[in-house]
């Protein structure tokens, strides 16, 4: 079985670099994975699933996405903290699966907990409680029924917030905190825990067998991690000139 994971991707009319990349890896290296798995932050920025008719550039991802579907590659997505926005449309437009929050999947006979990982960061008191507030059903429901203009102004602010933060902010407070990988991986009964978010690709080997591994974002190395028949290879694809963005 060929399984292939991505994440922080940031897709964005923008970045033609990175959107070059995600072409190329939807031509070359996706086509022929059993599945493939997108830990959040497809998106650079997405505002709810009423936009997806009146978007010309996610209507294009969404059909790269379904076309290879239609080749008989499963498709699984979480959302990430930029596109906490997807919904089923979005998803079932795709032709993937949409993830819950925190999925645990067989591999290779493995127990493998799947997450973006923003959660797991803990020590940034400030990002968690804005955090548990946007990920609400009520949120979504109430960002779904703003008009696109009110949308797109939320983004704004929610972005410049969010970049301030960042840098004011130390780099290991915005890291996972030990405990709460140790945690979450304990609550799934889950020896393998592969995420993104943090942009530090890394394989950790834990105690008592554990491994975590982080997925890189593409606006580094566009970077994947593939699973075939027991063995777990990173993979660039392929090296390229640093991203507009």
């Amino acid at each position: 079985m060929r399984a292939i994971f991505i994440s922080d991707l940031h897709l964005s009319e923008r970045d033609t670099v990175t959107q070059a990349q995600f072409d190329a890896f939807m031509l070359h290296a996706a086509p022929g994975a059993d599945r493939l798995y997108v830990l959040g932050d497809l998106l650079h920025v997405w505002l709810g699933d009423a936009m997806l008719a009146g978007d010309a550039y996610a209507l294009k991802v969404v059909a790269q996405f379904k076309a290879l579907a239609n080749h008989g590659t499963q498709i699984f997505m979480a959302r990430g903290n930029r596109d906490f926005m997807i919904g089923r449309e979005f998803a079932r437009a795709a032709g993937a699966t949409l993830l819950d929050e925190q999925t645990a999947i067989d591999l290779g006979g493995r127990r493998t907990l799947l997450m973006h990982g923003d959660e797991l960061c803990t020590d940034d008191v400030r990002y968690q409680r804005a955090r548990r507030v946007l990920r609400t059903d009520l949120f979504r429901v109430i960002g779904n029924a703003l008009p696109r203009s009110a949308r797109l102004a939320i983004a704004r602010k929610l972005r410049r917030e969010s970049d301030q933060h960042k840098s004011k902010t130390a780099m290991a407070i915005m890291d996972v905190n030990a405990d709460a990988v140790t945690r979450a991986m304990a609550r799934h009964n889950a020896s393998l825990l592969i995420h993104g978010h943090t942009h530090r690709p890394e394989h950790h080997t834990l105690t008592q067998g554990r491994e975590r591994w982080v997925m890189s974002d593409w606006q580094q190395d566009y970077g994947y991690l593939e699973y075939h028949d027991g063995t777990f290879t990173v993979k660039p694809w392929p090296a390229a000139p640093q991203s507009s963005l």
